[in-house]
């Protein structure tokens, strides 16, 4: 269930665990740094979360039935590819762990909790999640920039190149024109033939 009304501008995070306790912990925690929370008893429960209210970031507990943490990064993260994931286990398992962490985990933390680490870690987590989403958006951004700004160089270039051939089709008897064709050639990477066969068809 979530503590606070849909459509707020909080952070949303995600809480997986398949102890009450432990998400009623932190629940109270997590609501008193002034996030949204929503809870999760298992994978399946989580997964539908993600897709309904988009959470920021998700701690989830790695030993879970029917669906472990493990199992569960990889799905959450296909459904939502931004969200910053920190797992949860009460057993130091660095090969689970690390494995998590291939599948795109941001951190891993061991039960019991230390408060203050959970709160570093979160915000560092949220912080690269922005990091990365304003990377993305920036790359976007310029891509976009860079196309329209070749259009306009080559709409621009276009033109040029229709009003050199144009005067050089009305100027049949100026001595330059050869060489100013072969130039134009040059400049616009056109074969000098094909060049000269469009001056051509502009004069009849």
């Amino acid at each position: 269930m979530s503590t606070t009304t849909p459509g707020t501008d909080q952070t949303t995070i995600l809480v997986v665990d398949d102890e009450l306790g432990i998400r009623q912990a932190l629940d109270r925690y997590l609501r008193r740094l002034g996030y949204r929370v929503l809870l999760a008893e298992h994978g399946d429960a989580a997964l539908k979360l993600i897709a309904s209210d988009n959470p920021q970031a998700m701690l989830s507990d790695i030993r879970m039935p029917n669906m472990s943490g493990v199992e569960l990064v990889p799905k959450a993260l296909a459904v939502q590819a931004d969200l910053a994931v920190i797992m949860l286990t009460a057993i130091d398992e660095p090969k689970t762990a690390i494995e998590c962490l291939r599948l795109g985990a941001y951190d891993y933390l061991i039960k019991p909790l230390d408060l203050e680490e959970l709160e570093v870690s979160l915000r560092s987590a949220l912080r690269k999640r922005q990091l990365e989403i304003d990377r993305r958006e920036l790359e976007g951004w310029l891509a976009r920039e860079v196309a329209e700004r070749t259009q306009t160089l080559e709409e621009r270039t276009n033109a040029i190149a229709d009003i050199a051939l144009q005067a050089l089709a009305a100027a049949s008897q100026w001595p330059g024109a050869a060489d100013a064709t072969a130039r134009l050639a040059r400049e616009l990477g056109t074969p000098l033939e094909e060049l000269t066969k469009d001056i051509e068809r502009r004069r009849a």
